[in-house]
Formats: C-alpha cells, structure tokens, sequence
C-alpha cells in the first residue's frame, strides 16, 4: 500500500524544487526582492532581509521552503 502523505509531499518538494531551479539564475537583487515579498505576505513589516536571509543560499533555501509550504495548501484544499 502506497502512503498518499509521502506521495503529497514528495510531489510538493518537486515542485519546489522546480522553483529554486528557475530562480538559481536570477540577479542577487531579485532573489532579496522575493524574499522580503515573501516576508510581507506572511506579516513581517521589516524593509530589509533579517541577518539569517543574508547569503544566496539562505535566500534560496528560504525560497524552496515556502514553495513546498504554500504547494502544499494548495494541494490539501
């Protein structure tokens, strides 16, 4: 028997990673941008990345979890 919960998330991590695929390309300044857009849409009101959003890799891991987060609501509407 196939667990759908593993199948759920396996399918969400794929289409994150999608998007930290397409985004790994993109200008530093654009990855900040989305970032704080991603902050604002979650209720934080600061204008500047927090200390832990610094580095590129921060950012984009910061970016492929919310993908796989906001994917899954999506996905279990």
């Amino acid at each position: 028997m196939t667990n759908p919960v593993k199948t759920v998330i396996q399918v969400n991590l794929e289409m994150a990673l999608e998007v930290a695929h397409e985004l790994e390309l993109a200008p530093s300044t654009q990855l900040g941008a989305y970032c704080l857009e991603i902050l604002r849409e979650i209720g934080c009101t600061g204008t500047e990345l927090p200390l832990n959003l610094q580095t590129r890799d921060q950012q984009l891991n910061f970016i492929t979890g919310f993908a796989s987060y906001a994917f899954g609501e999506v996905q279990n509407v």
